[in-house]
C-alpha cells in the first residue's frame, strides 16, 4: 500500500496588521481604476494587480483563513459555461464580449467585497494611532492636516509630484513650507490659474517647476523620507476613500529623479 502524501502546510501570516492595512487600503484604491474599463483594456492589469493582491491578502491572513480563500474565489466570479466554437450552421460563434463584460465586473464587485471585509477585520485589530494615514470620503480636512503637517517637516528640500495639480498646492498646502527649503514641483496637466500662481510663488525664490506627461502616482518627497498618495491633493478624500503610505525613499528616489531631469522646465 502506497504511504499517504502529508497534507500540505498551511502558509502563515507574517504582515503586521498596521502593514497589512496600509497595503491592502492601497490595493482597495487601485481597484476603482479598474470600474471604468472594458475588460479588454484592464486585460493584463488586472492579471498583475491580482497576483499582487492575492500574495497580500495571503500574506496578511494566511493560506487557511477565509479570507484568502473569498478573495481568491472572487477570481471566478460570474457566470461561467461551455459554448461552442461554432453554431449549429457551421458558422463561426465568435466571442461573447457581453458575458465577458459581465463577468469582468462581477470580479471587481466580488474583489471588493473581499477586501473591504478583510480591511474591516484588520481594523479591529489597530491601535487607534495606526489608523492616521488613511481617509474615508468626507475627510478632507484630516487629510489636508495631514499633508500640511508632512510637507511642514521639510528642512532643506521638497519635492512634489502630482499629474493633476490645483491652485490648492498654492492656496492651501504651500503656505507651511519653509521659504528656506527649496520646493519642487512636478505635474502633468498644468492650467493658467496654477501656472499664474506658481509664478508668484517663485518671486520668493526656492521654486523649481517642471511638467511631465511619464508621471502617474502622487509621491511626496520630504527630505530623505517619502509618502505615496491614493488621490491627487485636490480631490482626496472629497468622493472617495484614500490614503497617505510611506514608503522606502531610497527603492524610488532614482526613478523621479531620472523622470525629473528628462521633463519640460516652466521655471
Amino acid at each position: 500500500m502506497a504511504p499517504r502524501r502529508p497534507a500540505p502546510q498551511e502558509t502563515p501570516p507574517d504582515l503586521p496588521p498596521e502593514k497589512a492595512y496600509k497595503l491592502l487600503s492601497a490595493q482597495l484604491e487601485k481597484l476603482n481604476d479598474f470600474k471604468n474599463l472594458s475588460y479588454q483594456q484592464a486585460g493584463q492589469q488586472e492579471n498583475e494587480w491580482f497576483q499582487l493582491t492575492q500574495k497580500l491578502v495571503l500574506r496578511s491572513f494566511g493560506s487557511g483563513s477565509s479570507n484568502y480563500m473569498n478573495f481568491s474565489n472572487a477570481r471566478s466570479a460570474g457566470e461561467h459555461y461551455m459554448r461552442p466554437e461554432f453554431g449549429w450552421d457551421g458558422s463561426y460563434a465568435g466571442v461573447d464580449h457581453g458575458l465577458n463584460q459581465d463577468n469582468f465586473l462581477a470580479r471587481i464587485a466580488a474583489y471588493e467585497n473581499a477586501l473591504k471585509s478583510s480591511i474591516a477585520e484588520l481594523r479591529v485589530d489597530l491601535p487607534e494611532d495606526e489608523i492616521k494615514g488613511v481617509y474615508e470620503p468626507g475627510q478632507e480636512y484630516e487629510f489636508y492636516a495631514d499633508v500640511k503637517g508632512r510637507l511642514a517637516l521639510s528642512q532643506k528640500e521638497l519635492f512634489v509630484i502630482d499629474p493633476y495639480l490645483s491652485t490648492e498646492i498654492f492656496d492651501v498646502y504651500a503656505t507651511s513650507i519653509p521659504r528656506t527649503v527649496l520646493f519642487r514641483l512636478l505635474g502633468t496637466n498644468i492650467s493658467t490659474a496654477v501656472l499664474a500662481l506658481a509664478q508668484k510663488y517663485a518671486s520668493g525664490g526656492n521654486l523649481q517647476f517642471r511638467s511631465s506627461t511619464a508621471i502617474h502616482d502622487r509621491v511626496i518627497f520630504v527630505d530623505k523620507r517619502a509618502w505615496v498618495c491614493g488621490q491627487s491633493l485636490k480631490d482626496a478624500a472629497k468622493e472617495k476613500p484614500t490614503y497617505i503610505v510611506e514608503v522606502d525613499e531610497a527603492s524610488i528616489r532614482s526613478g523621479y529623479e531620472a523622470i525629473w531631469i528628462a521633463s519640460q522646465v516652466i521655471f
